[in-house]
């Protein structure tokens, strides 16, 4: 379906603060605002409604006008209590529903700021709507289910429910949002920022981050809003590309297919990193989000060349980055989870508007990203495929594996009628072209063919890069003509609706400050190096400065094999810059991340635990309790008291940041079976996750942990998969740590067992 003109809400907001200063008084524009919002159009975002409230209370301007504009957001709310989205917003004036529900969260991050601090602004009755707005909003905001992996809207959330929980009295409230915090906070050091490195979204972080900081009551959330900023800046600046003012290395969420810039640069042009012209002046939002990141940060983090960045953004081995940055070039690569992110990136010379070398599979025939769809909730964006997917890289060399099968799932819930299967590599077509060893030009509207495994290579000025499809075939290079100042490489599986599954790799390297003598050394290094691909699995491996950098995969179970050639050391970086970890140095003195990291180093060393193997222990006495678990009462629970994550009997839901963390003092080694006390309501609340440690190293690396159905308290095993034996872990003499995290809520845990005997009977 043809997408209907309409810019992103993010990118109007740019707009609207960058408009806002081209001469016309702020009155005169908030007067242009109105004049559009009373006219309703069918595109009226419910969230503009309270950036205009925002603005015009700021200003003092025309109360009537604001109680009018909260008038047509109170039509916008869900009122209904059976609904299933009662409190929640329709995001667009045409929508008949309320569709994507982080429409509260948007509407609220900016409403609250009008009853907090500018309240005195609104005559009575828009005081009176804006009131029950919130009233109502905060009913939206506890049912709307955000998992920590949704970064920029968990945060939002973490902010609505501190703001609003301490700006209307409602202490319970406000408790959920610090909560939140922490939970995040443990997600981040345990597994990284899963939307990372996105120009659109890193944006939106240091909003929710930047209120918090300012406006929450409790010094310690103040205080851990601060860390994580420092932590965002940080990994700003590791990721920086000065010639292009923008951020580099592999991406997710980016809408910005050939820049790669979004609504992160006004943060950035406040922080002085981009220039403003016409000068920038914030609006009320941006002004009361501003934090200013420290001006040595930019210097010591982006300012040494060359640097290598390694990045977590899950908690599997494979979810990871790498971007190595250098003078004038960055070359990064990754994994992506979703449809617009950037998996092999390449940045050369020439500007903020010079395109970016980047990888996709594509099966709506958009190498560039410009045909947008209306896509769930209203949003008009370019999606493509995501891949099976692997990467690897070692310096300045980047491998790639991607597969795609139009009968899997994820293929078809992004493309459900594929017109093409294709894999693109976008090319700034300012950039001079050779294919092998000799210069090309592609006319436009024309193609030329590259034979097969035949590097390309790209340069401007000083700096190359090459290119090579080591598996997949045939490749053609083509210009598209002056629509767009970029060509493309493109491996076409197929050229019509796709038959069956594509599998591609791609290897990059760049360098710079080559002459025409080293980059002709570089092109014969390049195209003449080895490049395997073998085996009925795929298996693809190539040489990278003294090593070889391979991937192996089962790309029909989509099981990966081997990942080899990473630089030893990064495997478990948070956000790891020339070989400090410099995330794991920002974040490790906040709350709950010390209590946690010195939990775990005191287990490490040998501290005396405070409970004994063979002896029955409380779950309640855990030596950490990481929110959503929390202790509550029951009569016969042993003890009067049971750890658990709340949920309701049949609901699906889960948070494994929830955690407990016990230490048991193990008398003589052995094999132990644990087991614990549990009642487990139904299949779907039924599980926990599970990990014991001993001196520093996982002698039962984290697994799920399925109870079995208990409608009573009852002692319950851990076993391995559908084993139904209970599953012994070998224990050396002194402290073992015991750290069981949710899977299931609902699941509760009333006391555990360290048994060495497997069929004890506690």
């Amino acid at each position: 379906m043809k997408a209907r003109a309409r810019a992103s809400a993010l990118l109007a907001l740019v707009c609207r603060f960058v408009a806002a200063h081209a001469g016309e008084a702020p009155a005169a524009r908030l007067e242009q605002r109105w004049a559009q919002i009373e006219k309703t159009p069918p595109n009226l975002g419910v969230r503009e409604l309270f950036a205009f409230a925002l603005d015009a209370a700021a200003l003092g301007w025309r109360p009537e006008q604001i109680a009018k504009a909260l008038a047509l957001a109170e039509q916008m709310q869900d009122r209904d209590e059976k609904s299933r989205t009662f409190g929640n917003f329709r995001w667009y004036w045409r929508a008949e529903r309320p569709e994507d529900l982080n429409a509260v969260e948007f509407s609220m991050q900016q409403g609250i700021l009008v009853w907090m601090r500018h309240r005195q602004a609104l005559d009575a009755e828009g005081a009176e709507r804006l009131e029950r707005l919130i009233r109502f909003s905060v009913e939206g905001i506890r049912r709307h289910r955000v998992a920590e992996s949704y970064t920029n809207i968990f945060l939002m959330k973490t902010w609505n429910c501190i703001a609003i929980g301490e700006a209307t009295g409602r202490p319970d409230l406000a408790d959920e949002g610090y909560a939140m915090l922490d939970r995040w906070l443990l997600h981040v050091w345990d597994c990284g920022v899963h939307e990372y490195v996105s120009p659109t979204y890193y944006g939106v972080n240091l909003d929710s981050l930047g209120l918090i900081a300012r406006f929450a009551e409790r010094r310690a959330g103040r205080r851990a809003a601060e860390a994580a900023l420092r932590f965002f800046w940080t990994d700003i600046a590791a990721n920086w590309f000065e010639p292009g003012l923008r951020l580099g290395g592999a991406h997710s969420r980016d809408y910005d297919y050939l820049t790669g810039h979004g609504y992160l640069d006004l943060h950035l042009k406040m922080a002085g990193w981009i220039p403003a012209d016409p000068p920038l002046v914030p609006g009320a939002f941006l002004e009361l989000c501003r934090w200013e990141p420290p001006r040595r940060l930019k210097r010591d983090v982006a300012g040494p060349v060359p640097r290598m960045v390694h990045q977590r953004w899950g908690a599997e081995p494979w979810q990871r980055a790498a971007n190595c940055v250098g003078q004038r070039f960055s070359i990064g690569s990754g994994t992506i989870y979703e449809p617009t992110g950037k998996q092999l990136v390449v940045n050369l010379p020439g500007g903020p508007a010079m395109p970016v070398v980047n990888f996709l599979m594509d099966a709506r025939a958009d190498a560039y990203g410009q045909k947008k769809e209306i896509t769930g909730g209203g949003h008009s964006k370019a999606l493509h495929l995501v891949p099976f997917q692997m990467s690897v890289q070692h310096g300045a060399d980047a491998l790639v594996l991607a597969s795609a099968d139009p009968e899997v799932g994820t293929f078809k819930r992004w493309a459900p009628e594929p017109a093409c299967l294709l894999s693109h590599v976008a090319l700034p077509s300012k950039a001079e072209v050779w294919v092998s060893d000799a210069p090309v030009k592609v006319e436009p509207q024309g193609q030329r063919p590259v034979p097969e495994g035949t590097a390309v290579f790209l340069r401007v000025e000083d700096v190359a890069a090459g290119i090579r499809f080591v598996l997949g075939s045939p490749v053609v290079l083509v210009n598209d003509g002056g629509k767009h100042p970029a060509m493309r490489l493109t491996c076409v599986h197929e050229a019509g609706p796709p038959k069956g599954r594509a599998t591609v790799a791609v290897w990059a390297r760049a360098a710079e400050g080559l002459d025409d003598a080293a980059f002709a050394a570089f092109r014969r290094d390049f195209a003449g190096a080895e490049a395997r691909v073998q085996g009925s699995h795929v298996e693809v491996s190539v040489p990278a400065a003294g090593r070889r950098l391979r991937l192996a995969a089962d790309v029909v179970k989509e099981e990966r094999l081997a990942c080899e050639g990473w630089e030893p050391g990064t495997e478990n970086a948070l956000l790891m810059v020339n070989g400090r970890d410099l995330g794991r140095q920002v974040l490790g003195d906040v709350e709950p991340i010390r209590t946690y990291r010195r939990l775990l180093e005191r287990a490490e060393r040998g501290a005396r635990g405070a409970a004994r193997a063979g002896e029955p222990f409380e779950a309640e006495s855990a030596a950490l309790v990481a929110p959503p678990f929390r202790v509550d009462g029951d009569p016969a629970a042993s003890g009067g008291r049971f750890l658990w994550a709340p949920g309701e009997p049949g609901g699906k839901g889960s948070s494994p940041t929830a955690r407990a963390l016990w230490t048991v003092h193990v008398p003589k080694a052995g094999d132990y079976c644990l087991l614990g006390r549990v009642q487990a309501p139904t299949p779907d609340d039924d599980s926990f996750f599970v990990r014991v440690r001993q001196a520093g190293r996982d002698v039962l690396p984290r697994s799920e942990w399925h109870t079995g159905v208990h409608a009573g308290w009852e002692w319950a095993p851990f076993r391995a998969g559908a084993a139904r034996e209970a599953m012994p872990v070998r224990l050396d003499a002194g402290v073992a740590l015991i750290e069981v995290s949710c899977r299931e809520d609902g699941a509760r845990l009333d006391a555990l067992l360290l048994a060495p005997d497997p069929k004890a009977s506690p």
